[in-house]
């Protein structure tokens, strides 16, 4: 029999039959994993309060030969982020960072920078960190890490790099800005955006994660980067993330 171990954070727990669960992981040496927990509803010792959201655990799991769903043999507890569950504020963002990553990840490919990048939000959700920036720098980072990272550095037609006009226009369907002069009437539903927005974007990826909690993000820009963001997501993955709807920039 086979085992496989990691350190792993709970992205989704949905109840299974009477007595199990199903578990979605985001693991430290596989990527993300899905597996069943029998007996998790009923357990009094192996599983109590190690299979919530958000905790980080070392597991150990014993793949199928039939299917992709694996089963847990064992959990042991390493941190439970009590104070994200204890706040509402921190429990949305943290499940809007969760659900980023389920539905832009594939099972078993493993990242390390994205498994680090989860570990570091939770760590700032459950501190004394800035819930709204946090949300932020993770999608920014995430999709840089995936490859699919918006292009920050240039206008999309005319190739200029000094954003010298009060404002610019994003694109989802191209994944970057164009400037004002370059607007068309073939160019519609873009965004606008100001320049103090794109510039926070630009600092925030790169900045590294020790610094990230000392960049400043202004009320007005936190709502164009949260927008577009939100737009970019739906675009590339035809799906609405619906954790959004649960989190409140500004609470």
């Amino acid at each position: 029999m086979s085992y496989i171990r990691s350190q792993a954070i709970v992205l989704r727990v949905t109840d299974y039959g009477e007595s199990d669960k199903i578990v979605i992981f985001f693991s430290r040496n596989f990527g993300k994993l899905k597996a069943i927990a029998k007996g998790a509803k009923r357990s009094k010792k192996r599983f109590v309060n190690k299979l919530e959201f958000f905790s980080l655990l070392d597991i150990t799991l014993i793949p199928s030969r039939l299917s992709t769903l694996s089963r847990v043999d064992s959990a042991e507890l390493l941190n439970p982020f009590p104070q994200i569950r204890e706040n509402y504020h921190h429990f949305t963002a943290a499940m809007l960072i969760s659900e980023l990553v389920e539905q832009w990840t594939r099972e078993n490919d493993a990242d390390e920078s994205l498994f680090d990048l989860l570990n570091w939000s939770l760590h700032a959700l459950a501190g004394t960190g800035k819930i709204s920036e946090t949300v932020i720098f993770f999608q920014l980072k995430m999709l840089d890490i995936l490859g699919m990272g918006l292009q920050l550095d240039q206008c999309l037609v005319c190739g200029k790099t000094d954003w010298r006009t009060t404002s610019c226009f994003f694109s989802p369907t191209q994944s970057g800005f164009l400037c004002s002069n370059c607007l068309g009437p073939n160019h519609f539903g873009l965004t606008q955006l100001s320049i103090s927005s794109v510039k926070s974007m630009q600092m925030a990826r790169s900045l590294p994660l020790s610094r990230l909690s000392r960049l400043k993000i202004s009320k007005n820009n936190l709502i164009e980067l949260a927008t577009i963001l939100k737009l970019y997501c739906n675009f590339q993955l035809q799906r609405e993330i619906h954790s959004w709807k649960h989190f409140d920039l500004f609470s």
